[in-house]
């Protein structure tokens, strides 16, 4: 009777060390795909969290979206991070070589898409506002920059109720980006 009384704990003990150990597998797996770099899939779909993603991530994030999703192509040696926000709001930052995703410095060439209706009226309405400059742009666009923030350009083009943003640090590289027809769809 006592040996019988004795394995009950050591059975329990046992069950309860396996499952211990199987939660733990699970929790590693959760993380390992969250966390994994360079990941092609996007891990945030509605969250704000940033993710880095590859080309074929980034078309697949276009893909998904119920609308266009804008950036300037691709950049050797640079990583591409990608935010979505819970608004449809997506956000493509292209960080250098050895530049943390989620880095908090605002110093890096963004492109921003955000859905929003009569996005060209409004950019071409806002051109005339004070503190606005009109910047050309190439695809019959209206692209709008304020004295106030020079370092974003609102672009829009007709036909699209999509408002895209680009930021750069530098206000000449960002009006360039605009001006030199670099700016288009992914995918």
């Amino acid at each position: 009777m006592i040996e019988a009384s004795a394995s009950k704990p050591l059975k329990s003990t046992r069950l309860r060390v396996a499952a211990a150990i199987a939660v733990a597998v699970a929790v590693a797996f959760v993380v390992w795909l969250v966390a994994r770099p360079g990941d092609s899939k996007p891990t945030t779909s509605s969250g704000t969290h940033p993710v880095a993603a590859s080309v074929s991530g980034l078309t697949s994030m276009a893909g998904s979206l119920k609308h266009q999703l804008y950036w300037v192509g691709q950049k050797p040696g640079f990583t591409y991070e990608l935010t979505k926000g819970k608004s449809g709001n997506v956000w493509v930052r292209y960080l250098p070589s050895g530049t943390q995703i989620g880095d908090t410095r605002a110093n890096f060439l963004t492109v921003g898409t955000y859905p929003e209706k009569n996005a060209f009226e409004s950019v071409q309405a806002a051109t005339k506002r004070k503190g606005a400059v009109a910047v050309t742009t190439p695809n019959g666009g209206a692209a709008v920059q304020y004295t106030q923030r020079p370092s974003s350009i609102f672009v829009a083009y007709p036909g699209t109720n999509l408002l895209i943003e680009i930021f750069d640090p530098s206000p000449q590289t960002a009006r360039n980006v605009v001006s030199s027809g670099a700016l288009r769809t992914i995918g």
